[in-house]
């Protein structure tokens, strides 16, 4: 059979697939095997297209593509904006596409500007002042900032800042992360918890409880679905590489 041909039938096999699981008409079935190249470009832009280019895969496609043409247009937009109306809102609009283009530390003087006034409480603010800090290099200014917003208000210390506020404390001060990594798993258990969690105790010389944690991580990329394993893809990455390291000194040991 020709390779075009077997190329058709793949396709067509795909898509057949594609319409089962998403509870598609069974005719489609018919229309894809019956007519293998013309049903499936039919499927494709009746079906398929529209799908998935509302997909969180498809969106970062094209942000990619977007970014590789004009690198520097989400920067230059939100400085255009802050420059004719120099406002908070706009000013931290442009701190975040500084951090997303890789421009750090510019970034970090504008959120750290933007809670230097009236809106010094502002909880959204100093969360992402928080962020900056970490990716910036500054897990100690970043531990002071999530400390004082949690006893301003206590009911912050919940969901990913929990993670964020155990991550900082990982790099600033690991003596006292343990815990805080506790009520995380308390409060956000997700894959990158459970990650962040066994690398730690990996670091801390507790293979045993590390193990644990990464393997879960690799388990729930198993039975989870595809979007979710996209996801947490560099989180399921990590805890791959450390269970591949730790089988590689368990064998050099034995």
């Amino acid at each position: 059979m020709p390779l075009f041909a077997i190329a058709h039938i793949l396709v067509a096999l795909y898509f057949g697939v594609h319409a089962i699981r998403t509870g598609r008409n069974m005719y489609w079935l018919m229309v894809l095997f019956a007519f293998p190249l013309l049903g499936s470009v039919v499927y494709f832009f009746s079906e398929y297209l529209p799908e998935v280019r509302h997909s969180r895969v498809a969106r970062k496609a094209v942000g990619t593509v977007a970014t590789l043409v004009d690198p520097g247009r989400d920067v230059r937009r939100a400085r255009a904006d802050f420059e004719r109306t120099p406002s908070v809102d706009n000013r931290w609009r442009l701190a975040e596409a500084l951090l997303q283009a890789g421009q750090h530390e510019e970034a970090l003087q504008h959120y750290e500007q933007c809670v230097a006034g009236p809106y010094a409480r502002d909880p959204k603010l100093r969360l992402a002042l928080a962020n900056a800090q970490c990716v910036t290099g500054h897990p100690a200014q970043a531990v002071q900032t999530l400390e004082r917003l949690f006893a301003d208000a206590p009911e912050r210390q919940a969901g990913e800042t929990s993670l964020w506020y155990a991550m900082a404390l990982a790099e600033a001060a690991p003596e006292r992360a343990g815990p805080a990594f506790e009520i995380a798993m308390q409060r956000h258990l997700t894959v990158e918890t459970r990650c962040e969690y066994g690398l730690f105790l990996l670091r801390r010389g507790q293979p045993s409880r590390a193990r644990e944690l990464l393997e879960e991580v690799i388990k729930h990329a198993k039975l989870g679905t595809a979007h979710s394993r996209d996801l947490n893809r560099p989180a399921i990455d990590r805890a791959r590489a450390a269970l591949k390291s730790l089988e590689e000194i368990g064998g050099a040991s034995a």
